[in-house]
């Protein structure tokens, strides 16, 4: 793709190992960009595949490079040395990214100069390429007590200066994974902002042989970057309460990767060292029960319902607190997994979901606060379109009252107008807002709906009609 000599040149990096296929659509995502000053560099990390003639389609448009295996921090390391750009992004071979995605960025951090790393919104995908789920609410500015606690950035979604590199370095080799949260830690550290752009524009695949990595390996490399964290000199102002915080999140993330890839060993040594983080949960297993429900229902996690039946199988006398609450969060992973079909427009299996999670856990209807609480929350992460649609659905298989369904309703349409404003799509907010005060009608008290309503274009008279 030739430079435009106005623009700033974006070096976008691909370190690929044996995945041809997945290479051929990350670089087609690559090459469809809108963005015409860009330059694509492909790292073979030592592949047995020929990755020259798995490209040999895109020669004139893609600069492959091969080096002995070495890892995919090596890899990226050497792709930013070859780099030419002003501008650094990567894409993990089995990755897309949006059309528009650069185009985006760089209009950001153009008339952004305080700005040094902008990042996005993304799908999670599964194996198939299929959105399983949307993330896309982020902290901006300084964003290091936030990255303490655990990776939020994709990969994939970071377009950042070059100059950054200079002074934070490159990816740290010494690393056996967990390179990349270690490298935007760094950058925080170092008193650089971040940004983000908080729409889906890329798809990051929760791949089968990512939840089969060597759990130790895995393990060893995010201790060892909380490790370096206590170390830094910024880490002083991290209090105990965070720095707990970030050990409990991280023993979770490795016990659920450790369950979902039938690792039982492994998965219940985290699950031991996150109840050793926090005791308190043995008295109040309510502050930990929407954890591992939120784990349950992780992209990564094929398999919600059977998920929650091997973590009770496998539980460790530690965790046996939680065996009361066996139902109950089995009976959420059967209606998180509905919701998801629901959004897939597959209605038989999304009723057959609902029917599990009232035969597994009858009382559900009894707490509606809870379960609006989660219908509103996942409903909005789901990949669809329209959230709403799924929600009604699902309301519909629960035994909620009227005017409880009615409040659920409203809440997730004032969320809906919410990410319709930040995502700067203006022109949704006020039918969403209005809808919103419809179904429930105390939210006319909400500032924040009327602070989105008052600052979007077509509330007087325009577009809309509003």
């Amino acid at each position: 793709m030739p430079a435009n000599h106005y623009l700033p040149l974006v070096s976008l990096i691909i370190p690929t190992y044996n995945r041809c296929d997945w290479l051929r659509q990350a670089a087609a995502s690559a090459l469809a960009q809108t963005y015409p000053s860009l330059e694509i560099i492909v790292v073979d990390d030592g592949s047995t595949e020929d990755i020259g003639e798995c490209l040999a389609e895109m020669a004139d448009r893609v600069t492959v490079l091969r080096q002995e295996n070495a890892g995919l921090a090596a890899a990226r390391n050497r792709g930013i040395a070859a780099a030419t750009g002003n501008f650094i992004t990567f894409l993990d071979d089995d990755d897309l990214i949006a059309p528009g995605k650069i185009a985006r960025q760089v209009a950001f951090l153009q008339k952004h100069p305080e700005i040094s790393l902008v990042h996005c919104g993304y799908y999670r995908s599964n194996q198939a390429g299929e959105p399983v789920d949307k993330i896309v609410g982020f902290p901006d500015g300084d964003s290091y007590q936030q990255l303490v606690g655990g990776n939020f950035i994709w990969s994939g979604g970071p377009l950042l200066r070059r100059s950054c590199l200079e002074t934070a370095g490159y990816f740290d080799l010494t690393l056996p994974t967990a390179e990349d949260w270690d490298l935007w830690l760094r950058l925080a550290q170092a008193g650089h902002l971040f940004a983000a752009i908080p729409t889906p524009l890329g798809s990051y695949r929760q791949s089968l042989d990512s939840m089969s990595t060597n759990m130790s390996r895995m393990a060893e490399g995010v201790e060892r970057v909380l490790a370096k964290v206590w170390l830094a000199p910024s880490s002083k102002s991290v209090n105990a309460a965070a720095k707990q915080n970030a050990y409990t999140q991280m023993y979770l993330w490795l016990m659920a990767r450790g369950y979902g890839a039938g690792q039982w060993a492994e998965g219940q040594r985290f699950l031991r060292q996150a109840v050793q983080q926090r005791p308190d949960w043995t008295a109040q297993p309510e502050t930990m029960l929407p954890l591992l429900r939120g784990h349950a229902l992780d992209a990564r996690i094929f398999d919600p319902p059977r998920f929650v039946e091997t973590l009770f199988t496998h539980l460790p006398q530690e965790a046996d607190f939680l065996r009361p609450h066996h139902p109950w969060l089995l009976s959420y992973a059967h209606l998180g997994l509905a919701l998801r079909h629901q959004a897939k427009g597959d209605g038989a299996a999304a009723q057959t979901g609902y029917a599990a999670a009232l035969q597994a856990y009858p009382n559900l209807g009894h707490r509606p606060d809870q379960v609006g609480a989660f219908l509103t929350h996942y409903a909005l992460s789901l990949p669809g379109e329209d959230p709403v649609g799924a929600a009604v659905a699902s309301l519909a298989h629960l035994p909620l009252s009227r005017p409880t369904a009615q409040h659920i309703l409203g809440d997730i349409y004032l969320g809906w107008a919410f990410q319709a404003y930040h995502a700067g799509q203006f022109l949704q907010v006020p039918r969403r807002v209005l809808a919103a005060w419809r179904h429930r009608p105390s939210l006319l008290k909400n500032r924040g709906a009327w602070a989105i309503l008052l600052k979007s274009p077509g509330y007087k008279g325009g577009e809309n009609g509003y």
